[in-house]
This record gives C-alpha cells, sequence and structure tokens, in this order.
C-alpha cells in the first residue's frame, strides 16, 4: 500500500449471533463450532480487534463501525449458522467434536426452528474499520 492509501476491513465477531426464543439445538452447535474454530486456530471475535490491529499495524486515523442485522423470514442468511454446520460437518465428525446422530438431531431442530416466522434471528456483529497509511 502506498503512503496515502486506505486500508479497509469488514469483519465478523461472533457475540452477537443469537436467536428468541432460545434454543438448546442452536447452543449447542455454536459451541461446537467455537470448539471446532479453538482447535483450528480461527478467532470468532476478530472484528473487535479490528481497530486495535490496524493502530497496531502502524495506520493512523482508525475508525469503525458497528453493524447488526436480523435475519427475517425469506433472508439468505436465517439459516447461516445451519449452513456453516452442514459445511463443516465432515470435518466437525472426522475430529470427532460430534457424533452423527446428534449433529443430525441438532441440525434437524434448529432448521425447524428457524423455518417458524417467530423466531428472532440476530445476525454477528460485524466491524467495519479502516485507517490510512501514514504519508
Amino acid at each position: 500500500m502506498r503512503a496515502g492509501g486506505t486500508v479497509a476491513f469488514h469483519e465478523a465477531d461472533g457475540v452477537a449471533h443469537v436467536c428468541d426464543p432460545p434454543l438448546e439445538a442452536w447452543t449447542r452447535l455454536i459451541d461446537v463450532l467455537a470448539l471446532y474454530s479453538q482447535i483450528n486456530g480461527i478467532d470468532l471475535f476478530v472484528g473487535r480487534r479490528m481497530p486495535r490491529l490496524l493502530c497496531d499495524a502502524g495506520l493512523v486515523d482508525v475508525c469503525s463501525r458497528p453493524i447488526v442485522h436480523l435475519y427475517e423470514p425469506g433472508h439468505g442468511r436465517r439459516f447461516i449458522l445451519s449452513d456453516f454446520v452442514e459445511n463443516l460437518s465432515d470435518r466437525l465428525l472426522a475430529q470427532r467434536l460430534i457424533a452423527r446422530d446428534e449433529l443430525d438431531e441438532l441440525q434437524t431442530a434448529a432448521r425447524r426452528h428457524l423455518e417458524d416466522p417467530a423466531t428472532l434471528v440476530v445476525s454477528h456483529l460485524f466491524i467495519q474499520a479502516w485507517g490510512g497509511k501514514p504519508g
């Protein structure tokens, strides 16, 4: 990046990804994903660290903006937790983080819950952060 340029990020932070009414299957799936992430060096909470990381990298005039969405019925990301779990299912099973029967049961319960239009689904907290390279 040349002097005077801007670096920008849009990163997720898992702190806010919830549903209401609460569902034990949702919580268990979140816990399995958190364990998988920890074992595999994935930071589910990097969003909150982005402004500091930019400052630590020497950028100036660092700014940030939080974003949270509600995933209403019909929204393409309403089922994102279940989709992530499905995409990782072979790895979750291979690493013995969950048994196939339990995974299938949790996925069925979560999908049924998310199909209910009365279920509120809150996105991850997203942090947009940007800063400039000193000139």
